[in-house]
């Protein structure tokens, strides 16, 4: 009788605690209540329909047809999906059912969108080993792309695949100044005029940095005659270049000696302003700038408020051709202002504006 007594209040609290907690699995009761289920009901599900509570699963077991079903119906909905999002979804493994995953896409009649895989381990060795031979500087992002396989799945780390293909290990770093060589030497087979900074540009690279001798060592590297004759041509550019700057500086301190006194090349504590200009009391600040085919860059922007903290002004322009978008820098109590040559006229009327 107590036995009965004790086995009725068991089916109870399972019952109670099926009402409060609808979802509940085997593993909630059996963790909450300490109780055992199956030795209070037949089954699971007989305590579900005593509690009055809509069955949030199917208790009864699945015959293999039925499990084959409910994949193939999955598959045809998502024709791309991957085996291990069918087992997680369905809650179904298709190796328990089909030979593979593309046998359950061939039940399903739908076409399997990736191929199997029937390499083995030593296969996937093997060809992991041929390409460091070929090739010491592969990557293992390209081996990984190559191959098809993580090779951390099969080797411990990268010296393991070195020592395997008897190859010397080479450092990451190292690697990368390597490929970056072969990239540089490559161009300039294909293009030996090229400049130092148009293979800079081909190559995202620096020369001087990953050769140690630079441009000339690329040049020997790539077995191609340096063209010296560029050096004289370069010269004689470098020379145009000087004399144009002048000119336009002689340009601009002309005109703006039309709204004060120019003083040219000024020494200052660490270096020559190109023009100070002195109008109503004020000393103003001015670099001009020649270049014809690149912006105001920050490092001219910060040159210039050197010579302000030099001479104590608070006040400067960068003369130039093309101004950048950003053209106003306020650093401290310093102003410094941007202006295109065609702009010059606004520099007297900023200048008295500005206190």
């Amino acid at each position: 009788m107590k036995q009965k007594y004790q086995l009725k209040e068991k089916r109870k609290i399972i019952i109670n605690y099926i009402e409060r907690n609808p979802k509940a699995t085997y593993k909630d009761i059996r963790r909450d209540t300490k109780l055992h289920p199956e030795r209070c009901f037949k089954t699971l599900k007989e305590a579900f329909k005593l509690a009055r509570i809509k069955l949030p699963r199917t208790f009864e077991k699945k015959t293999k047809e039925e499990k084959r079903k409910i994949i193939m119906s999955y598959i045809r909905k998502h024709p791309k999906v991957g085996g291990q999002t069918i087992a997680k979804e369905t809650k179904i493994n298709p190796s328990n059912v089909f030979k593979n995953v593309k046998e359950a896409f061939e039940s399903a009649g739908v076409i399997y969108p990736r191929e199997i895989d029937k390499r083995n381990k030593m296969h996937k060795k093997e060809q992991i080993i041929k390409m460091i031979q070929e090739n010491p500087l592969t990557s293992i992002e390209e081996i990984t792309k190559k191959v098809r396989t993580q090779p951390y799945k099969i080797f411990k780390n990268i010296n393991e695949i070195y020592k395997e293909a008897g190859v010397n290990p080479i450092k990451k770093r190292d690697k990368w100044k390597l490929k970056k060589q072969q990239e540089v030497i490559k161009y300039l087979k294909k293009n030996p005029l090229a400049t130092q900074r148009e293979i800079n540009k081909a190559c995202k690279t620096h020369v001087q940095i990953i050769f140690k001798k630079g441009i000339f060592e690329a040049y020997d590297k790539a077995e191609i005659k340096f063209p010296y004759e560029r050096l004289k041509l370069y010269g004689v550019g470098i020379k145009n270049i000087r004399e144009r700057a002048k000119s336009f500086e002689d340009e601009m301190a002309i005109k703006l000696s039309g709204y004060g006194k120019v003083n040219r090349l000024v020494k200052t504590k660490r270096g020559f302003a190109d023009i100070i200009l002195e109008r109503k009391d004020k000393k103003i600040i001015i670099e001009i700038k020649d270049y014809k085919n690149k912006e105001i860059s920050l490092s001219q922007v910060m040159q210039l408020n050197k010579y302000l903290d030099d001479c104590e002004c608070n006040l400067g322009f960068l003369i130039c051709h093309n101004k950048p978008k950003k053209d106003i820098f306020l650093i401290g109590k310093n102003k410094i202002f941007i202006l295109e040559k065609e702009e010059l006229k606004k520099l007297p009327i900023i200048a008295d504006y500005t206190g």
